[in-house]
């Protein structure tokens, strides 16, 4: 199980890359980055919502009785494609991929440690924190190999 969970990131990892390189196409083709996270949640929207009515990933109903602090995941998704549209043109796909993958690991170290969003609270190991700052230097170099060659 443990084998499976870290090829199916690794998989999820490698489409957020995938799909950011077809979100800056789309935002040169619309002109405007804005415009290409619309098209772009416009087609989620379609997808998921056929999946949805087609009942293909099992019975669901609607979350009337959840609290409105959850949805906040999809102000979330779209602040992530709309910024990764202007970082990716200016880092590359690279440092923008790993700089995303850095905060990440922050945001999810911070809801570990103090049991924030009403997760358990996971202390924070050494091992952890010398895996953010092996992040954070793959980040730096990234963006520097990227800042010496032209746009």
């Amino acid at each position: 199980m443990g084998v499976a969970a870290l090829l199916g990131t690794l998989g999820a990892g490698l489409g957020l890359s995938v799909g950011l390189v077809f979100n800056v196409r789309l935002a040169q083709h619309a002109r405007h980055p804005v415009l290409a996270s619309f098209v772009n949640f416009l087609v989620a929207f379609v997808l998921t919502s056929l999946l949805a009515l087609l009942g293909l990933l099992g019975p669901a109903q609607l979350p009337g009785q959840a609290p409105l602090w959850i949805f906040g995941g999809g102000l979330v998704g779209a602040l992530y494609v709309t910024l990764t549209l202007f970082t990716a043109r200016a880092l590359g796909v690279a440092a923008s991929t790993a700089g995303v993958t850095l905060g990440q690991i922050l945001g999810a170290r911070l809801i570990d440690a103090f049991g924030l969003l009403g997760q358990p609270v996971r202390p924070v190991s050494s091992a952890a924190l010398v895996g953010v700052g092996l992040l954070f230097l793959a980040v730096a170099v990234l963006a520097r190999e990227r800042a010496g060659r032209p746009s």
